[in-house]
C-alpha cells in the first residue's frame, strides 16, 4: 500500500457472520470494491512444495490423533488468508492439538497480485489426488477469494468452495498464538539430517516427554526438562512433515523458557526459501489447543475490547506487527498492547509466526459479542463480577462461586486459586474464572 493511502481500509461483506450449531458462518472481505471476491489468481513457482504443504494441512485437518485416524470421507479444511503480500493457509488436526501453517512469500507467487482477504475450503478427495500427482516441473496454478479455492493442475482444474469455519476453530487458533509468542528457536538442523530426528521422535513407543538440546551439528535428547530445551510428547504427529522434508533447506526448532512444566508446546519449522511450513505441537496428544485458555487474564484486563478495534483498524494498513510496534503507534504499554492483541486473536484476527517475531492480521469480521461465548470461563467470570461475591482480605480476595468460597492470592508474579480447577492445572491451562473475574474487577472492566 502506498504512503499516500487512507488509514483504514473500507470493507465489503456480502452477509453478516454468525454463530450457529457450533459452526462459524464468516462474511468475508476484500479492501477492493472492483474485485472483492479475488484476492489472488496465479502460477506458483515450486508446485512440489505448495501441493505437499496443501497435503500435509490436509492431513492434519482430517486427522485425529487420539485414535491414529484419518477420515478421508470428510473435507480437510484449511483457512486461507491473503495479507497484501503473501498467502498463509492454517489447519488444526480433528483433535485440537496439532496447529500447521502454509506461508507463501510473494517470491513463491511469482510476484502475482496479493490482495487481503479471508476464506476456510475444504480439500476434499478430488484435489488431495489431484495434488498428490504434481510433479517438480509440473504447472500450478491457484486462485483463492471469497467463495472458495481453484486449483489447476496437469489434471485439470477442480473448485473447493467455502464453507463455514468451526467455531472450536477459532479459540484454537487464538490459543496457538499464545503458546507461540514466548517461543525463540532453539534448533537448527540441515534437512538431511532432521530426517533421522522425525524418525527418533515419531516412532509411536515414543510417548512420554523428551526434551531436545544442540549437540555439536546434531541434537541430544533427555528426559529431564534443561533450559534452553524443546519439549516433544506424542511425537508421532511429527510425521505429517516427513513428505515435506526432502523438499527443505533447514528445519528450525522453537520452544518457551522452560517453566518447570511436565510438558511444554514445541514449534517446527520447515524452511523452503520462497516457502515455510509451520508446525505447532500441543503438551499432549489428549491436550487440545483450544482447551487452554492462556489468554483470558488478558481479555479480562483493562480496555481489551475497545483497544482491539482501535487496533484493528491499524492492522488494515500493515498486516504484519510485533508489539513493540503497537507500543511505539499507539503508546500503550507492552501489557496494553498485549491484551489487544489477545482480544484480536480470539475473534480470529492475528496469529504469531515465531520464524518472523510478529503477529499477522487474519482478517475475519471481528465480532466482539462472540468473545463470551467462546471462552465459558470469561463470560462466567463477567458474571461473578455482577453478583457482589468477591470480598478482600489480608489473605487475598475471597471468591464465592456455586455456594463456596475460594480464595485467590498471589504467587510470585502470578494469581493462584484454591478451587479444584486451579489444583489441578496449576496454570497450565490458563487462569481459573475466581482468577479471571478478580483481574476484571481489579482493572474495572465489567464487559458486555
Amino acid at each position: 500500500m502506498s504512503a499516500t493511502a487512507p488509514a483504514l481500509d473500507t470493507r465489503i461483506y456480502r452477509h453478516a457472520s454468525g454463530l450457529s450449531d457450533g459452526n462459524l458462518a464468516l462474511a468475508t472481505s476484500a479492501p477492493d470494491p472492483v474485485d472483492e471476491q479475488t484476492f489472488f489468481a496465479g502460477f506458483v513457482r515450486t508446485p512440489r512444495v505448495v501441493a505437499g504443504g496443501l497435503l500435509a494441512l490436509a492431513d492434519i485437518a482430517g486427522t485425529d490423533f487420539r485414535q491414529a485416524r484419518t477420515d478421508l470421507a470428510r473435507g480437510r479444511d484449511p483457512v486461507v488468508t491473503g495479507d497484501g503480500e503473501r498467502l498463509r493457509f492454517e489447519a488444526l488436526s480433528t483433535c485440537g492439538g496439532l496447529y500447521g501453517r502454509l506461508d507463501l512469500t510473494a517470491a513463491e507467487l511469482d510476484g502475482a497480485t496479493v490482495r487481503r482477504g479471508t476464506t476456510n475450503v475444504d480439500i476434499n478427495p478430488p484435489l488431495y489426488e489431484s495434488l498428490t500427482r504434481v510433479g517438480g516441473e509440473d504447472p500450478l496454478r491457484m486462485s483463492v477469494g471469497e467463495e472458495g479455492l481453484a486449483v489447476s493442475t496437469l489434471d485439470g482444474k477442480v473448485v473447493e468452495k467455502r464453507v463455514p469455519l468451526p467455531a472450536r476453530w477459532l479459540r484454537g487458533l487464538a490459543e496457538v498464538a499464545a503458546h507461540a509468542l514466548p517461543m525463540d528457536p532453539r534448533l537448527e538442523i540441515r534437512s538431511g539430517r532432521a530426517v533421522a530426528l522425525l524418525a527418533e521422535m515419531s516412532a509411536r513407543t515414543a510417548r512420554q516427554a523428551r526434551w531436545l538440546l544442540p549437540a555439536g551439528s546434531g541434537w541430544r535428547s533427555t528426559t529431564r526438562p534443561v533450559p534452553g530445551a524443546v519439549c516433544v510428547v506424542d511425537g508421532f504427529r511429527l510425521s505429517v512433515l516427513r513428505p515435506l522434508l526432502p523438499l527443505a533447506q533447514t528445519l528450525t526448532l522453537y520452544a518457551p523458557p522452560i517453566t518447570g512444566a511436565p510438558a511444554q508446546v514445541s514449534g517446527w519449522v520447515l524452511d523452503f526459501g520462497t516457502a515455510r511450513f509451520t508446525l505447532l505441537l500441543s503438551t499432549a496428544v489428549s491436550q487440545g489447543f483450544a482447551g487452554d485458555g492462556q489468554l483470558l487474564t488478558d481479555l479480562g484486563s483493562g480496555s481489551a475490547d475497545a483497544d482491539a478495534e482501535a487496533l484493528d483498524a491499524r492492522l488494515a494498513v500493515d498486516p504484519v506487527i510485533d508489539r513493540a510496534s503497537v507500543a511505539a503507534l499507539t503508546g500503550w504499554d507492552a501489557a496494553r498492547a498485549t491484551s489487544a492483541l489477545a482480544a484480536l486473536a480470539t475473534a480470529g484476527q492475528v496469529g504469531y509466526d515465531v520464524a518472523e517475531a510478529s503477529s499477522f492480521h487474519r482478517p475475519l469480521p471481528y465480532r466482539a459479542d462472540l468473545v463470551a461465548a467462546l471462552h465459558p470461563r470469561l463470560a462466567a467470570a463477567r458474571i461473578l463480577t455482577t453478583t457482589g461475591g468477591m470480598v478482600v482480605t489480608a489473605a487475598g480476595i475471597e471468591v464465592t462461586s456455586g455456594g463456596s468460597t475460594y480464595l485467590v492470592h498471589r504467587r510470585g508474579d502470578e494469581h493462584a486459586c484454591t478451587c479444584a480447577w486451579w489444583a489441578e492445572h496449576q496454570g497450565r491451562r490458563g487462569p481459573c474464572k475466581h482468577v479471571v473475574a478478580v483481574v476484571i474487577g481489579q482493572t474495572g472492566q465489567q464487559g458486555e
